[in-house]
């Protein structure tokens, strides 16, 4: 078998409609297909994120998975202070590592998202 890529991730949500507020709005990401109330994709570049009411619903403020979806953004610090003023919770500070400067922030259902930017400017 040959993995050619990734083509969703997906993040289990409790309250479907907060979740899509947060990553259309909070975010920023452009919402593609949609079944209301069930599961939503939006696109984030080179993948598609995929949030939906599929399953257990997680328990608000705590992460689910051991996924983290990683956002590529041109900078760091400044997408976490537009982040900050729209009230989203902020776990990781920007730091800076010899490839690349990241953060975390969480969504209303505690998945963590991080955003991260590669010094050599690739993204995927």
């Amino acid at each position: 078998m040959k993995i050619n890529g990734v083509d969703f991730v997906f993040y289990p949500v409790s309250d479907y409609d907060r979740s899509v507020t947060f990553y259309r709005d909070a975010l920023g990401l452009e919402m593609g297909i949609e079944k209301k109330g069930t599961y939503a994709e939006f696109s984030a570049g080179n993948v598609t994120l995929m949030i939906g009411t599929y399953g257990e619903p997680p328990k608000e403020g705590r992460q689910q998975g051991g996924a983290i979806v990683a956002f590529a953004v041109d900078d760091v610090a400044k997408a976490i202070a537009e982040l900050k003023a729209r009230n989203v919770p902020v776990t990781m500070e920007t730091a800076e590592y010899p490839p690349c400067f990241m953060a975390m922030v969480k969504d209303p259902d505690g998945n963590e998202i991080m955003l991260h930017h590669r010094k050599d400017g690739t993204v995927g």
